[in-house]
């Protein structure tokens, strides 16, 4: 009864003090983070600042070009980004990238013009028909194929409504008080917005169609498009290199004369429009994700992220921010989208280099199901490619021009993440947090078997204004210590040991003892079918004590609950069977109740079958084993509990129940009975026996 109260007690004893974890690093996780995901609107400030003072006399027109190729790359040396670009809605797209350094231009105008005309249509788009380069450096016609989009004009884009957003397509003359404030708001948040279609070039078709080539360009040290020997800065910040086309052999030389809008408009002839130019591409901003987005909301927003036109394969967030103009009638027209692109491998890198020291992980995860990974600082990505026909399989590496095999990229849920030995933890560790709802003030743990580690885990939400829906999630291993487990060589050990094995030996001796001595007329006189029941029950309870020693697992935390209980209440039933009979023979005056005495089976069923239900339900009901993390301002530990769910509670209720309905019975025995038993048998085996019973009186 000791070692089973032991027991108890040690479930709510103090635990070891374990290893630390550092509270802070989520709080600096999300300031740098948000600094990071801030900085596009520091840029934006600047280039408001920049258009103010007529830093761009061309309000972001061709002839800007150089300018903002110039003001991008101190952006992109100053602030952590991959791309700063602008798109209009006349198709001018003017971009500087970190990663291959280069910068980028798409002259205005629209694609998807027909090759068979001879109209005037064709002679304006001819200039653009032969300004395609191949990967050795020769002009080539930029030709649509199957399947690529192009903008087609309604009334020669022209034609200016309001745009999509909600603001914007308010009736403004419906405002009930016809305040005049109300209405300047009202006019004044409208945007107009011109009017054109996106459609697909497909081969039903009946002439060829051309497009205006977004153009990739080699970069002085300044940003400025070059192709003079010796002045790429594509070698790294401190060395310059040559210009190469694609082939990466032949030199860059190209002098495309024509009325380009570059040149400055207005039939202005020039040369200069594609030098340095080592790369064509089909693409116009505005069938892009970011700039359609835009368009729509008509407010700064940060798209999901999605693969990049180029890099292929790359994938990324971009911060899109809208641009507008003030028109002859005053109205502010939607002109086009400034935007940055940030690279998920970029994110990863900023993670990576803040953290690589530290003993923590840091995960940024979607919000959103299936809550695909953003980065985190074990270099993972979150993406992958996969067999086209079987996205379960992996893409072998091959050879690139080997067409018999494709393959696609796809992102990776958090919880399929694979990708690093940590990924383990990290996934593990988010899924242990959603299965709790994602608690803020909570640390989490979980078991990694793949690493042999536990890890304690916290989230944090990170949104903002913009629509960025994430979470942040901070996890580090922790030691695991346990004060309700009792391991060989632990002081406790011999503790329980000991008597255990004690008790077991002397009950199971004199259970063979009773056993032997069956036809002597003195064990028989002490009632021995009741008093081998008790020894073998006690024999058993003092076994099953040694289920406590070991380490809190399923099995031996399900095996502790029944041996220790089921026996327990086992030892029990002889003693209350004992005191029932009794008190029908000797404290009931009637002699027909003693005539009809109940059999003892018939009560000790009932009390057993009492018991093994309320153990099966606790059985099935709860689990077995609980991971606990209890930490203060210096240290977290963990440990892995036996869960009770109640059941201890249940338990002392019932077992303490079944003593008191022993100390009933036995109150109306009568104290004579004991000198009346001694004095007719005179047994000191029968004395131990009704000493039991008699016990519960005092």
């Amino acid at each position: 009864m000791c070692k089973f109260l032991l027991f108890r007690f040690l479930l709510l004893c103090p635990i070891k003090i374990g290893s630390g974890f550092n509270f802070e690093i989520g709080q600096r996780a999300h300031e740098h983070l948000a600094q990071l995901i801030g900085m596009p609107t520091k840029i934006q400030q600047l280039i408001d600042t920049y258009r103010t003072n007529k830093a761009f006399p061309h309000n972001f027109e061709p002839p800007d070009r150089d300018i903002f190729l110039v003001f991008g790359d101190a952006m992109l040396k100053t602030f952590p980004h991959d791309l700063i670009y602008y798109g209009l809605e006349d198709g001018t797209f003017v971009g500087h990238q970190l990663q291959p350094r280069q910068g980028m231009y798409r002259e205005p105008g629209e694609s998807g013009y027909e090759l068979n005309n001879n109209t005037a249509t064709m002679g304006r788009m001819q200039k653009h028909l032969n300004s395609c380069v191949d990967e050795a450096g020769g002009d080539i016609p930029c030709i649509m194929r199957s399947g690529e989009s192009y903008v087609e004009c309604i009334d020669d884009c022209n034609v200016v409504l309001k745009c999509p957003d909600e603001l914007s397509q308010r009736n403004c003359s419906q405002i009930r008080n016809n305040s005049a404030d109300e209405m300047f708001d009202c006019e004044s948040s409208i945007k107009w917005c011109t009017s054109y279609k996106i459609k697909t070039f497909t081969h039903n078709h009946v002439n060829n169609l051309g497009f205006i080539p977004r153009t990739a360009y080699c970069v002085d040290f300044s940003g400025k498009p070059t192709q003079t020997p010796g002045e790429n800065s594509d070698l790294g910040k401190n060395g310059l290199g040559n210009c190469y086309n694609s082939n990466g052999v032949t030199p860059v030389h190209r002098n495309i004369s024509g009325d380009f809008a570059y040149c400055g408009g207005g039939g202005i002839i020039c040369n200069t429009t594609f030098v340095g130019g080592y790369q064509s591409l089909n693409y116009d901003p505005r069938f892009r994700p970011w700039y359609i987005n835009t368009k729509q909301t008509q407010k700064p927003n940060w798209v999901d992220p999605y693969f990049f036109f180029y890099p292929q394969q790359q994938m990324g967030i971009t911060y899109s921010h809208p641009i507008y103009t003030t028109d002859e009638k005053g109205r502010s027209v939607f002109t086009g989208v400034l935007a940055l692109d940030f690279t998920l491998q970029g994110i990863a890198s900023f993670l990576t280099e803040n953290y690589k020291n530290s003993d923590t992980i840091v995960a940024v995860v979607e919000e959103a199901e299936p809550n695909y990974l953003i980065a985190s600082s074990t270099g993972s990505t979150g993406i992958r490619q996969v067999l086209l026909d079987n996205p379960s399989q992996l893409c072998p590496e091959i050879d690139e021009e080997d067409a018999r095999v494709q393959c696609e990229t796809v992102r990776i849920p958090v919880a399929q993440l694979r990708q690093n030995p940590l990924d383990t933890a990290i996934s593990q560790s988010f899924e242990a947090h959603k299965n709790e709802n994602f608690p803020e003030n909570k640390l989490v743990p979980s078991r990694v078997d793949d690493l042999n580690a536990i890890y304690a885990s916290q989230t944090r939400t990170f949104s903002t204004e913009e629509g960025i829906e994430w979470r942040i999630m901070i996890l580090s291993s922790v030691d695991s210590h346990s004060g309700d487990t009792i391991m060989p060589g632990e002081k406790e050990f011999a503790f329980l040991v000991t008597p255990a094995v004690i008790g077991f030996v002397v009950c199971s001796m004199l259970l063979f003892l009773f056993a032997k001595g069956r036809n002597q007329k003195e064990f028989n006189a002490s009632d021995q079918r009741f008093t081998e029941a008790f020894l073998l029950s006690c024999a058993l309870l003092n076994a099953a004590s040694l289920s406590m020693i070991g380490p809190n697992t399923n099995a031996l935390c399900l095996t502790r609950m029944w041996m220790l209980n089921f026996f327990f209440v086992l030892t029990l039933v002889p003693l209350l069977v004992k005191s029932y009979r009794s008190y029908k023979m000797v404290g009931n005056e009637s002699a027909t109740t003693r005539r009809r005495l109940v059999p003892g089976i018939l009560v000790a069923v009932p009390v057993v079958a009492v018991e093994m239900i309320m153990l099966l339900i606790f059985t099935f009901a709860y689990p077995q084993t609980e991971e606990l993390l209890e930490y203060n301002e210096t240290s977290v530990t963990h440990r892995e509990i036996c869960t009770s769910g109640g059941l201890i509670l249940v338990q002392m209720c019932y077992q303490v129940g079944l003593i008191l309905a022993g100390c009933i019975l036995c109150e109306f025995i009568p104290p004579s009975i004991s000198n009346v038993v001694l004095l007719m048998y005179s047994s000191p085996p029968l004395c131990l026996t009704l000493y039991y019973i008699s016990s519960f009186q005092d």
